[in-house]
Parts: C-alpha cells; structure tokens; sequence
C-alpha cells in the first residue's frame, strides 16, 4: 500500500500525520483519502498540491499517475485555504549535488552566553541538544514550510560557537543533499532552530537575549553553480 503523507491543514482534517492507503494511481489514493477522512478534507484535498515521491503530480495526471507499495503521495494544502499560489515543479530540472549554508548570532548576557557554550546552564548541554534540534528540524522542513519541497538530505552540520566578543553566540549550519533544487530553506530552518534552542535553555536566566543575522551566506550545486554572499 502507499505511503500518504499529511501536512499543516491536511494533517488536522484528517487527524493524523500519515497513513497508508491501497491504490493504484493518486486519484484513487485521493479518493479513497476523501471517504475515510469525510467531507473536509475531501473539499481540502481539491486545491493541494499532491507530489509523489518527491515530484509534483499535476491535477490532470492525477488519475493516469501510478503508485505502488514503495511510493510516497504527500499532501500539500496551501496556508490561506485558497489557491492563489502552488509549488513550482522541478521536474525537468536535473538531479545535482548542492549545498546551502546559513548562520545566524544569539547575543546576550556575557555570562549566560559563557555557561551555554560550556554545558552549565540549569537544562544542561545545549550546544548538543541545539546540534541534534538543528539536524532534525531541517529533515522536516516541509512540514513547515508548505511550499517548500521534499529533498532527499544526506548531510546536515552544524557549528556553534562564540562569537568575536563574549556576548554572542555564532551558529552556522550546512545542508548537502542530490536532487532537483537547493537546500537554502533547510539551512535557514536548521540555523534558526538551533537559535531557538539556544534562547529556550537560557531564557530563565536572559529572555532579552537576541537572534540576529539569519541569512544565507553560500550555496552550490544546481543552474547558478556556487555563490558566495558573504
């Protein structure tokens, strides 16, 4: 049976985050989708976009598209309920090795911004737990970027470490991976939660402390070949 994957409005109007249904082409997938989760999501799953395995299937491919027992349909709504953007298809771009990289500062209290870097904040080791937030997060980037595509990811990395004065915080973080578009929105995601998981371990003792500077400093791979922005 395939795979279905539910995201953002998808997901609450079926209540659950996936499933597995016996079909075989998307449409009957869809349909059958529409008669176990009701009414709903059946009006819901009308103005999604629906890739399979990866690649954005068409509404009038939807009943010539085949799935089999390996494949994955994910269901895409957009964030307004309406269908005034879609997902662009990158079907016909070719498969590359291409990497993003992305950073970002936390700043705050030189004291507090010492005992997150050595581990000695009241929840612990948050460099490690920032790492592991960090590398998860960009794995599942398109459960919260809607529009963004699933990308097969064989790396992802990241750096932390003081910045030039004892107040801040540098975070760094790279994404490799093969496939048919770049990896900047993973970057952006894993450097940013790291961050978030940073201030969430010392917010007790600085809740002014700041995220500043997130952006995209390089990039490979792909039609634009490698950039550099910083």
């Amino acid at each position: 049976m395939a795979r279905i994957l539910l995201f953002a409005a998808a997901r609450e109007a079926a209540g659950r985050r996936e499933d597995r249904i016996d079909a075989a082409t998307v449409g009957e997938a869809l349909k059958v989708a529409g008669e176990r989760y009701g009414q709903g999501f059946e009006r819901l799953a009308a103005i999604c976009s629906v890739l399979r395995n990866g690649e954005v299937v068409a509404r009038d491919q939807w009943w010539s598209a085949g799935v089999g027992d390996d494949d994955e349909i994910a269901i895409l709504p957009p964030v307004s309920g309406g269908s005034d953007f879609a997902m662009i298809d990158v079907a016909d771009k070719d498969e590359t090795v291409r990497e993003a990289v992305a950073v970002c500062t936390v700043s705050g209290d030189a004291g507090v911004v010492a005992r997150l870097l050595d581990g000695t904040v009241k929840k612990g080791d948050a460099v490690g737990a920032a790492k592991v937030a960090a590398t998860l997060a960009a794995k599942r980037t398109p459960e919260l970027i809607p529009l963004c595509h699933p990308v097969r990811t064989t790396f992802v990395g990241v750096e932390i470490g003081a910045g030039p004065d004892k107040a801040s915080i540098e975070i760094r973080a790279t994404v490799r991976g093969r496939d048919r578009t770049g990896f900047e929105i993973e970057a952006l995601v894993a450097a940013s939660t790291a961050a978030i998981t940073l201030y969430d371990f010392a917010k007790a003792e600085d809740a002014a402390m700041r995220i500043d500077g997130l952006r995209i400093v390089s990039k490979s791979g792909g039609k634009s070949g490698s950039v550099t922005y910083e």
